[in-house]
């Protein structure tokens, strides 16, 4: 009897993270031929980073278009690239050091001496490294740490039976999300407050309340997963007992010192990306000698470590591409100006949560934290008086608009670099993030309505 010949067909490939943001590039550069440019006058102010240039509200004008040409397009992703420059390099520096410390033995003798600690309680490795990374977030505001901790904790998790979605996630949902909700985070919380005239940091103890309810939903959705995700170990895994030099102990003794003085650097000295990068390769370097790599040894493990992390680097300046397209055509102040406009006559709970889901779509354009801050900020103030919202309340609409929607748009670098590192694909990425998102983004509206129901601020 014949068989039946199939009529199915292979089913079309999801398209590579590449793709992805070439066609963001595309769309931004018909966008700019779509959507009028426009300015807002600005004027130079003090913020928590400096002076910036901050937009003075009721100044928009529309200005001559400047659509982006074919040539604009095909400079885009080198333009992108030294844009990011500095993120681009730290992610390739750091990397590089943690590859280099990882095979210097140097990871694995940590792995062993965590596991010996925790025993039968090794679950309890998620909750307390995804609350570590989401504080220093919370206050220092550096969700980009992801691709540092990442490299850090795959082989931790690896020996635990966690697959590598599960690893990404402590990683990427501590950093972003501690910043998202951050207490003190500078480039958002700092920069609204002093746009809006409110005391610095004012609120601090009301916003740590909110970002523990926010973290533990994170911690119990990926300690969930993990369960059930979990191989189950190797009996000669589960019971090894490795031997290590006592030259390699002192480098691990060494690299974990230095470790903890670089992120009290980064928090009292506010280091930037080409320092924090810098000061990774010396850890690496001091921890690979003491644990015996010679010199030429350790380059060739800078080397690998480069070619492994080397995508990761890359999509970090292409995910930039997409706001140089923007910026060349103008057209940013055009959309803010469409948000002061869309909000007039609206209620003021209406008002709020239409500007809080405009800062997260907004994200897809401006993914800096402080940029889309400068931006908006100073139109959203007299809107929100003129409303009756109070403009801690509007901090905290900006903020989470801006960091909720970091983990879904590939136009977040820092983003798509650590999925990158972690090996998780972007649609798998979504598929794993999409409950926690509309929980989160229901968390997150809840507490702007409640906010305003209290008139939160100013302290």
């Amino acid at each position: 009897m014949a068989t039946p010949r199939s009529t199915s067909t292979a089913a079309w490939p999801i398209p590579d993270v590449y793709i992805i943001l070439l066609g963001f590039i595309l769309l931004m550069g018909l966008m700019t031929w779509l959507v009028p440019a426009g300015s807002y006058e600005r004027e130079m102010r003090e913020t928590m980073l400096g002076m910036r240039a901050v937009v003075l509200p009721g100044t928009y004008q529309e200005i001559a278009a400047t659509p982006v040409g074919f040539m604009q397009l095909v400079t885009a992703l080198p333009d992108g690239l030294s844009s990011a420059g500095e993120i681009v390099f730290m992610t390739l520096l750091v990397g590089g050091a943690v590859g280099v410390i990882a095979r210097a033995g140097i990871l694995d003798l940590g792995i062993h001496h965590l596991l010996a600690m925790l025993g039968a309680r090794a679950e309890l490795t998620i909750p307390i490294l995804m609350a570590m990374f989401a504080l220093l977030a919370a206050f220092i505001g550096t969700p980009e740490l992801a691709i540092a901790y990442l490299p850090i904790i795959l082989p931790l998790f690896a020996r635990l039976g966690y697959d590598r979605a599960t690893a990404t996630a402590t990683a990427l949902l501590a950093t972003s999300l501690g910043f998202t909700f951050g207490i003190t985070a500078p480039t958002t919380v700092g920069v609204g407050q002093s746009i809006a005239g409110l005391p610095m940091f004012s609120g601090a103890a009301v916003r740590a309340l909110i970002w523990a309810g926010a973290i533990a939903m994170c911690a119990l959705y990926v300690v969930r997963h993990a369960r059930r995700t979990r191989q189950p170990l190797a009996a000669s895994a589960a019971h090894e007992t490795p031997l290590f030099p006592v030259r390699l102990k002192w480098a691990a003794l060494l690299t974990a010192v230095f470790f903890v003085a670089l992120i009290a650097a980064i928090i009292v000295f506010g280091l930037k990306f080409n320092a924090i990068g810098g000061l990774f390769v010396l850890m690496a370097i001091a921890g690979a000698l003491l644990a015996g790599r010679g010199p030429n040894t350790i380059c060739d493990d800078f080397n690998a470590a480069f070619r492994d992390i080397l995508v990761g680097a890359l999509i970090c300046g292409f995910a930039r591409a997409i706001a140089v397209v923007m910026e060349q055509g103008q057209i940013a102040d055009t959309i803010v100006h469409y948000l002061e406009t869309l909000t007039q006559g609206m209620s003021s709970y209406a008002a709020l949560l239409s500007i809080f889901g405009f800062q997260a779509l907004f994200n897809l354009l401006v993914s800096s934290g402080s940029g889309q801050t400068i931006l908006t900020m100073p139109v959203l103030v007299p809107l929100g008086d003129l409303l009756g919202i109070s403009r801690q309340t509007l901090v905290l609409a900006t903020q989470f608009g801006d960091g909720l929607t970091n983990l879904v748009f590939p136009t977040s670098g820092f983003f798509v670099a650590t999925l990158a590192i972690g090996k998780v694909a972007y649609h798998h990425w979504l598929r794993f993030y999409a409950p926690l998102f509309v929980a989160l983004a229901v968390y997150a509206a809840g507490v702007l309505c409640l906010a305003h129901a209290l008139n939160f601020g100013p302290f």
